[in-house]
C-alpha cells in the first residue's frame, strides 16, 4: 500500500507512516519551553505524501501541543520559585526562636535538647545556602554561564547541609534507641561521638560526589539533577532514614511493652518523645521515595511539585514545630514563664498605683492654699461671732 517515507523534518525523525494515517511521537526535550511529555504529531495523507501547511506549502509537523502551556508552566515556575523562598524563610524564623527557646530555658537543658539544638543549627544553614542559591544563582543565566567555582562552593555546602540535616535526625534516633533499648533510661551518654556523625560524615559522601562531578559530570554551577553521582549524597541520606525508621520501630515495640508490663511514667514520657521523631522520619524521607514517579498527566504533575516543593523547603518549619512548639516541656516552660510575668506585672502595677496614690494625696494636702489672718481680739464679728485669738483658716480655692 501506499506510505509516507521516513523523513527528518529538523526537530525529530518520523517513521514510515501508512497513506491516511497520523503518527505521533513525544515533543524533543532539548527547547527549555518545549514540555516532552506531550506529544508531536504528522500526518501522512491519502496519495502517501506527507502533509503540507497551506499557507507555506511545506511538509509540516503539528508541534503546537509542545508549548501550548508555555505561560501557564511559567506562571507554576514563579510559584514553585517563591514557594521555596518563603518555606526556607519561615523556616529560618521559626529555628531561630526554637533555638531561642531552648538557650533561654534552663529547665529544658539535657542531652536531648542538645540533639535539638545542633539538628535546628543544620537546619538553619540549610535554609541559607539554598535561599542564596535560589537568589544568587537560579535567575541569573550570567552567572550560570560563566560558571565560577563559588557557585560551586555553594552547591557543596548546601548537599553537605542536606547531608547534615538527615545525619542529625538519625543521631536522635541513635540517642533514643541507647536510651530506652539499650542502656534501659539511662540519661548520660558520650555526645561526641554524635558530633562526628552529625557533622563530620556529611563530609565525605559530599566531598566525593564533588570531586565526581567535577571530574565526570562538570556541568555549569553543578546544577544538573540529570545525573545518577547525586546518589553519592542521597544514597547515605536514604540508608540513614532506613536505619532510623527502624531504631524507632524497635524503639515502640520496646515502650509498648513497657508500659504494658510495668505502667511507669517514665516509659509515657519516652514515647512522647519517639512519637515526635516517628513522625518526622516519614515525612523527611517521602520525597526519596517519589521523586522517581512523577505523574505525566498534567493536573496531577502539577499536584505533585507542590507537594515536593512543601516536603524539600518547609522541612526546617517542620522540625521546628514537632520538636519544639509542640513538645510538652516547652510548652510547659513557656506557660510558667508567662504566668510569672503576668504575676510579676500585676505587683508592680499595684505597687505603682499604691506608690501613686500615696504621693497624690500627699501632693494634694501640700498644695491646698493655706492663708493667715490676725484679727484683733474683741473688734471684729465674722458671722455674729468674735474671734478671741489668731486663727489659721484655709481656704479651698
Amino acid at each position: 500500500g501506499l506510505f509516507c517515507n521516513r523523513t527528518w523534518d529538523g526537530w525529530l525523525c518520523w517513521d514510515d507512516t501508512p497513506a491516511g494515517r497520523i503518527t505521533a511521537q513525544n515533543c524533543p526535550d532539548y527547547f527549555p519551553d518545549f514540555d516532552p511529555t506531550e506529544r508531536a504529531s504528522k500526518y501522512c495523507d491519502e496519495t502517501g505524501n506527507w502533509f503540507r501547511h497551506p499557507e507555506s506549502n511545506r511538509t509540516w509537523s503539528n508541534y503546537t501541543l509542545c508549548n501550548s502551556f508555555t505561560s501557564e508552566k511559567l506562571k507554576m515556575a514563579f510559584i514553585l520559585y517563591y514557594m521555596a523562598i518563603v518555606g526556607h524563610a519561615l523556616s529560618i524564623t521559626s529555628l531561630l526562636i526554637s533555638l531561642a527557646i531552648f538557650f533561654y530555658f534552663k529547665s529544658l537543658s539535657c542531652q536531648r535538647i542538645t540533639l535539638h539544638k545542633n539538628l535546628f543549627f543544620s537546619y538553619v544553614l540549610n535554609s541559607v545556602f539554598t535561599i542564596a542559591h535560589l537568589i544568587a544563582v537560579v535567575p541569573n543565566p550570567g552567572l550560570v554561564k560563566r560558571d565560577p567555582v563559588s557557585c560551586k562552593v555553594l552547591q557543596f555546602f548546601h548537599q553537605y547541609m542536606l547531608g547534615c540535616n538527615y545525619f542529625w535526625m538519625l543521631c536522635e534516633g541513635i540517642y533514643l534507641h541507647t536510651l530506652i533499648v539499650v542502656a534501659v533510661f539511662a540519661e548520660e551518654q558520650r555526645l561526641h561521638w554524635y558530633y562526628l556523625l552529625g557533622w563530620g560524615f556529611p563530609l565525605v559522601p559530599a566531598s566525593i560526589h564533588a570531586v565526581a562531578r567535577a571530574r565526570y559530570f562538570n556541568d555549569n554551577c553543578w546544577m544538573s539533577v540529570d545525573t545518577h553521582l547525586l546518589y553519592i549524597v542521597h544514597g547515605p541520606v536514604m540508608a540513614a532514614l532506613l536505619v532510623n525508621f527502624f531504631f524507632l520501630l524497635n524503639i515502640v515495640r520496646v515502650l509498648v511493652t513497657k508500659l504494658r508490663d510495668t505502667h511507669r511514667a517514665e516509659s509515657n514520657m519516652y514515647m512522647k518523645a519517639v512519637r515526635a521523631t516517628l513522625i518526622l522520619v516519614p515525612l523527611l524521607g517521602i520525597q526519596f521515595v517519589i521523586i522517581p514517579w512523577r505523574p505525566e498527566n498534567r493536573l496531577a504533575g502539577e499536584i505533585y511539585d507542590y507537594i515536593m516543593h512543601i516536603l524539600m523547603h518547609y522541612q526546617g518549619l517542620l522540625v521546628a514545630t514537632i520538636f519544639c512548639f509542640f513538645n510538652g516541656e516547652v510548652q510547659g516552660a513557656l506557660k510558667r514563664q508567662w504566668t510569672q510575668y503576668k504575676t510579676q506585672w500585676g505587683q508592680r502595677r499595684r505597687e505603682h498605683c499604691s506608690t501613686r496614690s500615696t504621693s497624690y494625696t500627699a501632693t494634694s494636702i501640700t498644695e491646698l492654699p493655706v492663708y493667715l489672718y490676725h484679727h484683733d481680739s474683741n473688734n471684729e464679728q465674722l458671722n455674729g461671732r468674735y474671734i478671741e485669738d489668731s486663727e489659721l483658716v484655709a481656704l479651698k480655692s
